[in-house]
Order: structure tokens, then C-alpha cells, then sequence
């Protein structure tokens, strides 16, 4: 009986630097899908961009979410007049606007258009000074003429997009 408990601790000593190790390993894969993983990203704990054209964000807490990779980013700083971002069919997945200097009350209006005509299709204002916003716009909004924003304030705006 002593051989076979000294036998089994043994096995079990082992085995166990096996699962330290397994445990203690980077796990970051481009298999599954050709996934990128980086860690620390953004505040996220791990962030993967899948081949299917999707990008996956599991935060501290370990919730996890999916969301579209937008390709393309447009930006300007010329909003006083306005600027067409954006020539030709889109779909927006994020809009940040502010930065420094801007006035607080400021307010930046997005149109469906190739010029500051019609409705807006957002109204972003910015309450404090120098503030910043910055909206995602789950499964992305359609502008089937293009992106044509306009300020009354100084001030910085960029735009994820996919066509």
C-alpha cells in the first residue's frame, strides 16, 4: 500500500509543473479564424480581430462583446464651413467630435448629403469646454449619399466607415 501512495504522488507531482505551465503560457493565437490577439488594448484585458471581419473586446470583468471592424477612418478640423467627409455611400460605425479649443454648448450636425442641406442625421453637443464625444453607433448607420459635417465651433471630428 505504501509503494502505490508514493507511486500516485509521485504521478501527481509530475503533473503538476504540466498544468503550471499550461496555465502560465501566453495564449495568444492566430488559428481559430486567423485571429489577432493583443492584451492591455484600449482598457480591454484582450482584444481580436477576426478574419471574418469582426472584432471582439473582453474587458476586465470578462464580458465580452463583438463588434464590426470599421476600414476606413476619415477626419477633419475645417467643421466651421462645413466638410464633406465622406463622397459616396457609407455605413458610420463610430463619431468623435471636440478636443481643444472648443467652446462649451458647441454643436456639430451630420448630414446624409454632399452639403449642409436637409435634415441632420445627428446632433451632437458638447456640454463642458474642451469636452469630447465620442458615440458607436451599434451595427453602424447608413448614408447613402455620403458624410457632410458642420460645426458652429472649432474643434475635431473623425469617423469610422465601411463602404
Amino acid at each position: 500500500m505504501r509503494k502505490l501512495f508514493i507511486l500516485c504522488l509521485l504521478v501527481s507531482l509530475a503533473l503538476v509543473p504540466t498544468m503550471a505551465w499550461a496555465d502560465a503560457t501566453n495564449t495568444t493565437t492566430r488559428n481559430a479564424r486567423t485571429a489577432t490577439l493583443d492584451y492591455a488594448s484600449g482598457g480591454a484585458v484582450a482584444i481580436s480581430d477576426l478574419g471574418s471581419g469582426y472584432t471582439q473586446q473582453i474587458d476586465s470583468a470578462g464580458a465580452a462583446s463583438v463588434m464590426e471592424y470599421p476600414k476606413t477612418i476619415a477626419q477633419s478640423t475645417a467643421l466651421f464651413g462645413g466638410v464633406a467627409l465622406v463622397s459616396s455611400a457609407c455605413r458610420v460605425a463610430t463619431i468623435t467630435y471636440g478636443g481643444n479649443p472648443i467652446a462649451a454648448g458647441s454643436t456639430l450636425l451630420i448630414y446624409d448629403a454632399a452639403s449642409a442641406t436637409g435634415t441632420p442625421v445627428f446632433d451632437i453637443s458638447v456640454g463642458t469646454a474642451n469636452d469630447t464625444k465620442h458615440l458607436v453607433i451599434p451595427g453602424g448607420a447608413t448614408f447613402s449619399t455620403g458624410v457632410f459635417a458642420q460645426s458652429d465651433d472649432a474643434g475635431h471630428i473623425t469617423i469610422t466607415y465601411d463602404n
